[in-house]
Formats: structure tokens, sequence, C-alpha cells
């Protein structure tokens, strides 16, 4: 009798460490999803600011295209 306790008590351990294991997976996950989501936030609000390198160059040749066809 005293066997099958220590064979169910090692099987429920087994069991929490596997549903703890998933725990921290989901964790992982969710912390990745967040961390992209913050990163494409900030993409999106530089990208809809004018911020970024190519919405600069673009305003720089607008500008140079308005001014020779102003001449």
């Amino acid at each position: 009798m005293d066997n099958f306790f220590k064979k169910f008590n090692s099987s429920l351990i087994m069991i929490e460490e596997k549903i703890n294991f998933l725990f921290t997976l989901i964790e992982i996950v969710l912390g990745l999803i967040g961390l992209l989501l913050i990163i494409w936030v900030y993409g999106f609000v530089r990208r809809n600011l004018g911020l970024d390198r190519q919405t600069k160059e673009l305003k720089k040749i607008r500008e140079i295209i308005e001014d020779k066809f102003k001449k």
C-alpha cells in the first residue's frame, strides 16, 4: 500500500511539473506578443507622425521639386 502512494505521489508531482511548464510557456509567448506589440506601436506612431527616415527624405525631395517648379 505504501508503494502505491509513492507511485501516485510521483505521478501527481510529474503532472504538476508539466502544468507549471505549460504555464511558463504561455507566459513566455504572451511576453513575446507584448514585445512585438510594443515594437509595432512604436513603428506605427513614427510612420504616422512622419518621424521615420523615408518620410523625411520625401519631404526634402518634395521641397526641391517645388523650388524647381517655382523658378
